[in-house]
């Protein structure tokens, strides 16, 4: 016993609690349940279709919420291919945060590039302890590693896919992947509502909670 008491001060060990990634916005929720939340191209963790998300998620069903700070930096779509090894790692810590807090199950949700970069999280993570995943305003483009629509049909969750129907980019590609709807692939193009559904958002809450549920 003594020994080991000796060991203990000559070697202590350090317990490091889970660090929140950069610039992420948490809400702590009342459940063990918890969203991680990945915005679009010239937005942040606090703007348009994440924030009315993670804000409802927590108050109507007491989910914690964690709204990432995705790239941002370049213009072209196609740029952002080589931050994926960043994002894969941000989704990782994430996790790692919201386990700390005592969440079990966790969500994944992406819009638009984030919709793209969180859908190749998905492919390249397949055991990642994600239980279910919200792509909205889905699209595609010439980088396969983070086409949305590309990566949807390799993705082995229940997801739930929607859409600004007003948006005939976003209605198109919807309509591509409208093959992979079934008991654990659900569809919902949200009527007359753009890209990034203004005017629209307490619809897709109402769907996307009942979806939680």
């Amino acid at each position: 016993m003594r020994r080991l008491s000796l060991l203990a001060l000559l070697f202590p060990i350090y317990l490091v609690a889970a660090s929140m990634p950069e610039k992420a916005l948490y809400l702590q929720g009342q459940s063990d349940k918890g969203i991680i939340l990945a915005h679009g191209k010239g937005m942040n963790p606090d703007f348009k279709v994440v924030k009315p998300l993670r804000l409802a998620l927590n108050k109507d069903i007491g989910f914690h919420t964690l709204s990432l700070q995705m790239p941002n930096q370049y213009e072209g779509y196609e740029e952002y291919e080589k931050e994926q090894p960043k994002v894969d790692a941000m989704i990782d810590q994430a996790i790692e945060f919201l386990h700390s807090k005592g969440v079990k199950t966790i969500y994944l949700m992406g819009h638009s590039l984030g919709a793209g970069m969180t859908s190749s999280y998905l492919v390249s993570h397949p055991d990642a302890p994600i239980a279910g995943y919200i792509a909205i305003g889905c699209r595609g483009n010439k980088s396969h590693l983070i086409s949305c629509t590309d990566n949807m049909g390799k993705i082995k969750i229940k997801t739930f896919d929607i859409w600004g129907a007003g948006n005939s980019e976003d209605a198109g590609y919807a309509a591509l992947r409208a093959p992979l709807v079934n008991e654990h692939y659900r569809q919902y193009g949200v009527e007359g509502a753009d890209h990034v559904l203004d005017g629209s958002m307490e619809f897709v809450v109402e769907e996307v909670e009942g979806w939680l549920e």
